[in-house]
């Protein structure tokens, strides 16, 4: 598939039902068997959705947002929406009734697309969101009544015959940021941001490989590399329905490619050594392999530190895992991973078409990939956007002599020093990485000290006394590393976990402290 015949996400669907037809490109779980939908099936189920929402908007354009789990039935709604002109709003599936009426609200939504297990909270949404219009359960549900299930739709509408025209730098997607230290933010992709993300590189995949998605599909790096890219190079997707059921998945859809975020690999690598304790007689390497299937080719990486000695236990199972750097600001990819062996401590190297540079410590990015702006929200995208264009990304950091990017923190998170140093918390924070009786740190300033607070990990069944003493010894460890002015003086442990958003990051404004040890 040729990026120049492709300038729009309509572009992307039709071309990928021409190259591939019906070639399989979803699998998902339906009870024992899976449900598969081809190439050009998904194009023909779009095309019956966007028919339906020009007939009930009497061919206005509407923003339609969209909740639920990975499904065919959630990319028909998706490209439904967006191949008919339409803009698409993809909400966080994990959010509350109240954050989730707030969002329709504020993205000025007139559809909604919905899983049924959102059933319950459609009465709230009706009282709270007067511009929704038209409701749309993607799975039949019995319990409903006066509500329009897409299964009639693709039953009963005819598909539209000829696709409107679309200006490749028209709105395509409205995503919520998730708000870590404030309201989220609603960032505008355009057809040609995401399409451009998309063609960013070369060879990533091909139409032999089969690719298992487990990532919330709301978010745009699962969004963009796991689905896009799929279309593009005619990839077959599978569903991993559960995190309860990624090792079941795993050994029934054997892919030879995953994406992943680092908490998750940990995860996986460390039930790959409980395993071999039990079995010491046994390989690690066949372990590994027993694990993830035979055609794993690598994993990919993103969304948050990757430890670089967990890279290099991959590498040593035979199994590369490479990093990616990018924000949805920018569809996401800044960086790319590249797989192989050696272990740099970078986030990727710089994709195609983008530009970056360091200004002020603070890492800059230009591209066509860069966002429209935040959706009614002119002095938030003023502070993201530079009058010339460049992408002001809050992240600090440096480029390397092979184009490689290092992350050393968050610009809006540095501790000021009395003295005037500035400290970086994710950089002490990095230096914690890996330790099994630590689940969760935040390091920020009290008094003037570098405080670490901890949570340490319960299954660990360690005292709190233990737990210190550790803790203690490896804090004297880092403190070697680093300047007098970065050394962390305080220690505070907590007996429950931070809050976090609904991407499992940690809220770094917290009013709970943990007890204070000396």
């Amino acid at each position: 598939m040729e990026k120049v015949n492709v300038k729009t996400l309509q572009d992307l669907i039709v071309q990928s039902a021409a190259c591939y037809g019906n070639k399989t490109f979803l699998k998902e779980r339906a009870g024992k068997e899976d449900k598969e939908t081809s190439y050009a099936q998904l194009l023909m189920n779009c095309k019956k959705t966007a028919a339906f929402l020009d007939e009930q908007s009497g061919g206005k354009k509407l923003h339609c947002a969209v909740i639920g789990l990975t499904s065919s039935a959630y990319l028909t709604a998706y490209f439904g929406s967006v191949i008919g002109g339409n803009v698409i709003v993809p909400l966080d599936a994990q959010m509350g009734a109240e954050d989730l009426c707030d969002h329709l609200q504020r993205s000025d939504s007139e559809v909604f697309f919905y899983d049924k297990r959102y059933a319950p909270v459609i009465p709230a949404v009706k009282e709270s969101c007067p511009n929704v219009r038209i409701y749309i359960c993607m799975q039949d549900d019995p319990k409903q009544e006066a509500v329009c299930f897409l299964s009639e739709v693709l039953e009963k509408i005819a598909p539209m015959e000829v696709l409107p025209e679309i200006d490749p730098q028209s709105c395509a997607a409205i995503v919520y940021t998730s708000g870590t230290t404030g309201k989220s933010k609603g960032v505008m992709l355009s057809h040609a941001n995401l399409i451009d993300n998309t063609f960013c590189q070369n060879g990533e995949s091909t139409p032999e490989d089969v690719l298992l998605t487990v990532l919330p599909i709301h978010h745009v790096y699962c969004f963009t590399c796991d689905i896009l890219l799929s279309l593009r190079y005619g990839t077959t997707v599978c569903v991993n329905d559960s995190m309860m059921h990624i090792a079941q998945n795993l050994k029934r859809y054997e892919p030879s490619i995953i994406l992943l975020v680092p908490m998750i690999a940990e995860t996986i690598y460390k039930k790959i050594q409980a395993a071999a304790a039990s079995m010491p007689e046994v390989p690690l390497v066949m372990i590994a392999r027993g694990v993830f299937g035979p055609n794993l080719r690598g994993i990919y990486s993103g969304g948050a530190y990757l430890n670089p000695e967990l890279s290099k236990a991959y590498a040593a199972l035979g199994i590369p895992i490479a990093q990616g750097y990018g924000m949805t600001e920018c569809s996401p990819r800044i960086t790319t991973g590249v797989w192989e062996n050696e272990c740099h401590g970078d986030v990727g190297v710089i994709v195609n078409g983008c530009t970056v540079k360091i200004v002020d410590g603070e890492i800059w990015a230009k591209s066509p990939s860069v966002m429209m702006g935040y959706y009614k929200d002119a002095e938030a995208t003023a502070g993201a956007i530079s009058e010339d264009g460049w992408l002001m990304t809050g992240d600090l950091g440096y480029v390397d002599e092979r184009n490689r990017v290092h992350i050393t923190g968050r610009k809006k998170n540095l501790i000021i020093l009395s003295n005037g140093e500035n400290v970086s918390p994710e950089e002490l924070e990095n230096k914690f990485a890996g330790i099994d009786w630590l689940s969760e740190i935040l390091v920020y300033a009290e008094e003037g000290q570098i405080t670490a607070e901890i949570f340490p990990n319960p299954e660990a069944g360690m005292s709190v006394e233990d737990i210190q003493k550790l803790c203690m010894e490896h804090i004297q460890k880092v403190n070697k590393t680093v300047s007098g002015a970065k050394a962390i003086r305080r220690l505070r442990i907590r007996d429950v976990e931070f809050d976090k958003t609904t991407s499992k990051k940690i809220k770094r404004e917290q009013t709970q402290k943990g007890a204070l040890c000396s």
